[in-house]
C-alpha cells in the first residue's frame, strides 16, 4: 500500500510547548514520558484476502443447451471492518421448439452485502497521537484513546466503537432475460425480448444508547428497505434479402417499453426509553418527537421506435440509415418525445478490381452521421412543481377563541417547465479501418466531433420570481477526438505467439454556450465594442474553456529569506507562497504607495482535471500450456489543486490539539524549498490558502498474469476433462510525471492496494 507515512508529530511540536501541554495532556503526557507508543496506522490496516468460488454445469442437444453456475464471493477489503459477501446464481436455457421457434431464458439471482461498518482510518491516524492508548491498563479498550481530559480531541478507537453498533444493508436481486424468435417466410424473423428485474434494498442501523458519548440521542436506529420493479419489452421484426448475388439489403424495426418503479421507506427512531437492547430491530419505543419518517415512490417510463435500412453493393459500398423515435416520462408534457437521425457511409477499397498492393489485406473507409440523447436527470420529476414543508415547518394563526395554533404547510420550491426536453449530441465520425500482412496487423482510426446541445441545467431566476432556479435545456459543449486501435501479431511459430493491442485517445471538449446571458461593452461614445456570452464563476464554467477547466491563482514559488522586504508588502514572510498578482487591480492609496489587491482578476486557466490523452498496451504470449500476459495503461495531460504543501495542520488545531499528522517536507531557513511553504504558511490578504497545481499523469503496470494447463494425460486420470491454474499481481507499479505527487495513488488520490490472486479452473 502506497501513500504517507506517519511521523511522531508530538516530537516536533508537543516538546516546545511541554509546559502548555501537561495541564490537558493526560494520557499522552504520561505515555512519552514512558515512552509508550501506539501504531494506529497499523490498527487501521490489514492484509486484504478475497475469496471467489464458481461451480458450474453445461450440456446441450441437437435441440437444447443449457448453463447453471453457483458463485460465492468474499471480500475483505485492507481497511478493517470492510467487508463485502455476495452469493449469485445463473440459469441459462435455449430451445429450438420447432424448425420456426425458438425460446431461451436467462435468470440470474444474487444476494449481496453493500456497505460495512469499516474503521474511519482517516479520523484514527490523524486525530490519536502516537502516545495514544488503545487499551487502559486492565486491558479494555479506550473510549477516549487522548484521554478524558482532551475535550477538544478525545480520539477515535474503533474497536471501542464497534462493540456498540451493528449494521444490516445489502441488496437482493432477480432478474430474468426471456427471449423468443420466429423464422417468418420470406427471409423475416421476428424477435420478443423480456426482461423483468426486481431489486430489495435493506439498510438497518443501530447506534446503543449505552456508548459512554452517545447519550445525546440515547439509542439510534435508522430502517430503510426500497423495493424496486422494473420491467423492458423489445419487439423486433428483421428482413434481409440478397439480389443478383451483390445487392444485399436489410430492414430491422423495433419497438420498446419500459418501466421503473420503486417504494422507498425510512425511519430514524431516536431517544429510544426504556431501552434500545433490541437494537434495530425495535423502533416504536423512539421519542415521536425527535424520530422521523419518510417514503418516496418514484415511476419512470420510456418507449422507442426504430427503424433501420441497410444496404450493400458487392460487399463494397455499405449505406446504412436509422430513425429513432424515444418518449421517456421525465420530460416537460410538450416534449416528452424527440426524433434521433443517423447515416452511415462505408467503403472497402480493398475489395475493388484496381486495388491490388499485397501487403495491405483490408481497406474500409468510413463516415457516418447521427443523433443520441440522453435522458439522464438527477430527479425524473424536475420537469413538474413539487411541494416541500414551509420554512420552519409550521405557521402560526389564532383560532376563533384566540388560541394560538400551529399550522403545518406546505410551498412550491420548484417551478414546472413544460418544455423540457431531451439532451442531444450529434456525431460526425470519420473512420479507416484496415489490415495488414494477412491481417497480422489490424486496427482502425477515427476522428469525431461530437457537440452536446440542450443540456439540463438548473438556471438562475431573479428573486422577484419567488424561485431562485429552473431546470432547462441550456448551452452548448463541442467535443473532438482521435481515437487509435492497433492489434499485431508479432511473433508466431507451432508452439509459441505473441500478441499485442494498442489503444489510443485524445479529446477535447470546450464550452461554447450555457444560459445565453451576454455582457455588452461600450466605449464614451456609446457604441458597442464587444458583447461577450457570460461564463458561470460560481460552477467554474468558462465559455471557450473545457467544462473541467482549472482557474485559479497561479503559484510562483515560495518566498525565501532574501526577499522578506517583498514579501511583506502583501502581508507574508519567507517561507510563504508566492501568488501571481496582476498590478492592474491593485489599490493606490493616498500616499503613493500601493495595496495589493487579489481577486477573480487575478485568476488563470492552469489546466484541467480530466485526462485528454489516454493509452493502453497489451501483451498475450503463449508457448505450449503456458500463457503470460502484462497490461499497461496511461492517463495524461490532467491536473489537480493541492492545499497541503501549505503545511496548514494546526488550522484545525491538530498540533494544538496533540493529534497526529504527516509526514511532510517544509521549508526552514535551513531547508529553503521553492516548493513547499514553512509551516502554517498563509497566503496575500484575501487568499489564505492558495492552492498549487500538480500534474496528474501516469503510467500504470496494471496487471501480470500467467497460467499453465496440465497435460491431459495427467488430469484425465482422476477423471478431469481440463485442469488449468494461474495467478495474476494487480496494481504492480506506477510511474507518475509529477514527483511533487505524495498524496496516496496519482490516479485516485486514495488508496490504491496490490492485489495478489491464485485460481484453479477444472472441467469435468
Amino acid at each position: 500500500m502506497e501513500g504517507f507515512h506517519l511521523r511522531q508529530q508530538w516530537y516536533r511540536f508537543g516538546c516546545r510547548n511541554l509546559g502548555q501541554k501537561v495541564e490537558h495532556g493526560g494520557i499522552t503526557l504520561a505515555n512519552f514520558l514512558k515512552g509508550e507508543t501506539f501504531d494506529w496506522y497499523d490498527q487501521s490496516f490489514r492484509n486484504g484476502f478475497n475469496q471467489d468460488y464458481n461451480l458450474s454445469a453445461s450440456g446441450a442437444s441437437d435441440n437444447m443447451s443449457y448453463y447453471m453456475s453457483l458463485g460465492y464471493l468474499s471480500n475483505q477489503g485492507v481497511i478493517k471492518g470492510d467487508d463485502y459477501k455476495s452469493i449469485r446464481a445463473n440459469l441459462k436455457v435455449d430451445g429450438k421448439i420447432t424448425k420456426w421457434l425458438e425460446i431461451g431464458g436467462n435468470i440470474n439471482f444474487q444476494n449481496r452485502t453493500d456497505g460495512n461498518l469499516a474503521t474511519d482510518w482517516g479520523t484514527q491516524i490523524i486525530r490519536n497521537s502516537p502516545f495514544a492508548s488503545y487499551k487502559d491498563s486492565t486491558g479494555k479498550l479506550m473510549v477516549h484513546p487522548m484521554g478524558d481530559l482532551m475535550v477538544n480531541n478525545y480520539g477515535y478507537n474503533y474497536d471501542f466503537n464497534r462493540q456498540y453498533m451493528d449494521l444490516q444493508k445489502g441488496f437482493t436481486v432477480f432478474n430474468a432475460i426471456l427471449t423468443s424468435k420466429v423464422k417468418l417466410p420470406f427471409n423475416i424473423t421476428y424477435s420478443f425480448n423480456a426482461s423483468p428485474r426486481f431489486q430489495h434494498f435493506r439498510d438497518r442501523y443501530w447506534e446503543s444508547a449505552s456508548h459512554p458519548d452517545w447519550g445525546v440521542t440515547n439509542g439510534l436506529v435508522n430502517r430503510e428497505q426500497t423495493q424496486r420493479f422494473d420491467w423492458s419489452l423489445n419487439n423486433t421484426i428483421n428482413w434481409e434479402q440478397t439480389f443478383a448475388k451483390k445487392h444485399r439489403v436489410a430492414v430491422t424495426l423495433v419497438q420498446e417499453a419500459e418501466k421503473r418503479q420503486s417504494w422507498q421507506d425510512r425511519i430514524e427512531a431516536r431517544d429510544i426509553r426504556p431501552s434500545d437492547a433490541l437494537g434495530f430491530h425495535e423502533t416504536f419505543y423512539g421519542d415521536k418527537q425527535k424520530s422521523s419518517f419518510n417514503s418516496n415512490d418514484v415511476i419512470e417510463t420510456a418507449d422507442g421506435l426504430l427503424g433501420r435500412l441497410f444496404y450493400s453493393y458487392d460487399d463494397r459500398y455499405m449505406l446504412t440509415t436509422s430513425l429513432r423515435r424515444d418518449g421517456y416520462s421525465g420530460f416537460g408534457i410538450s416534449n416528452p418525445r424527440a426524433d434521433f437521425f443517423s447515416a452511415a457511409f462505408a467503403w472497402t477499397f480493398t475489395n475493388e478490381k484496381f486495388f491490388n498492393w499485397q501487403p495491405m489485406s483490408m481497406g474500409k473507409v468510413r463516415i457516418s452521421w447521427g443523433q443520441n440523447g440522453n435522458r439522464s436527470l438527477e430527479d425524473p420529476f424536475l420537469a413538474i412543481a413539487n411541494l416541500t414543508a414551509g420554512v420552519g415547518a409550521t405557521t402560526p394563526y389564532l383560532d376563533l377563541n384566540g388560541n394560538l395554533q400551529q399550522y403545518r404547510y406546505l410551498i412550491m420550491s420548484r417551478l414546472t417547465n413544460v418544455n423540457l426536453t431531451w439532451e442531444k449530441t450529434e456525431s460526425t465520425n470519420f473512420g479507416i479501418d484496415f489490415g495488414f500482412l494477412n491481417n497480422r496487423i489490424t486496427g482502425s482510426v477515427d476522428y469525431y466531433i461530437t457537440p452536446t446541445v440542450d443540456m439540463v441545467m438548473i438556471r438562475r431566476l431573479p428573486g422577484f420570481s419567488g424561485f431562485s432556479s429552473i431546470a432547462s435545456n441550456l448551452g452548448k459543449v463541442d467535443n473532438r477526438g482521435f481515437e487509435l486501435t492497433l492489434n499485431t501479431e508479432n511473433f508466431r511459430t507451432k508452439n509459441f505467439s505473441w500478441n499485442s493491442t494498442l489503444g489510443f485517445s485524445k479529446y477535447k471538449n470546450t464550452i461554447k454556450h450555457l444560459y445565453y446571458e451576454y455582457t455588452t461593452t461600450l466605449d464614451a461614445n456609446g457604441n458597442v465594442l464587444e458583447v461577450k456570452e457570460n461564463s458561470d464563476i460560481n460552477n467554474n464554467w468558462f465559455i471557450g474553456q473545457p467544462i473541467t477547466a482549472i482557474w485559479d491563482y497561479r503559484i510562483n514559488g515560495i518566498w525565501q529569506a532574501n526577499e522578506a522586504a517583498e514579501a511583506a508588502k502583501f502581508g507574508q514572510r519567507p517561507g510563504d507562497p508566492k501568488v501571481a498578482n496582476n498590478p492592474a487591480n491593485d489599490r493606490k492609496n493616498a500616499d503613493g504607495s500601493t495595496t495589493a489587491v487579489f481577486n477573480n482578476d487575478d485568476k488563470q486557466f492552469l489546466g484541467q482535471t480530466a485526462p485528454p490523452v489516454m493509452w493502453s498496451l497489451r501483451n498475450d504470449f503463449n508457448y505450449k500450456s503456458f500463457n503470460f500476459s502484462f497490461n499497461l495503461y496511461s492517463y495524461m495531460g490532467h491536473k489537480s489543486r493541492d492545499a497541503a504543501y501549505m503545511n496548514q495542520d494546526n488550522g484545525t488545531s491538530l498540533v494544538t490539539n496533540l493529534a497526529n499528522a504527516y509526514d511532510k517536507d517544509y521549508w526552514t531557513l535551513e531547508n529553503p524549498s521553492n516548493i513547499v511553504a514553512r509551516l502554517d504558511a498563509k497566503g496575500p490578504s484575501g487568499v489564505n490558502t492558495p492552492n498549487r497545481v500538480l500534474d496528474r499523469s501516469f503510467i500504470r503496470l496494471e496487471a501480470i498474469s500467467a497460467g499453465y494447463t496440465l497435460p491431459q494425460s495427467l488430469v484425465s486420470r482422476v477423471n478431469i476433462e481440463k485442469l488449468k491454474v494461474f495467478a495474476s499481481v494487480r496494481n504492480v507499479a506506477v510511474w507518475q510525471k509529477d514527483k511533487n505527487w505524495d498524496y496516496w495513488d496519482v490516479e485516485t488520490g486514495q488508496m490504491a492496494p496490490r492485489i495478489y490472486s491464485i485460481g484453479l479452473n477444472a472441467n469435468f
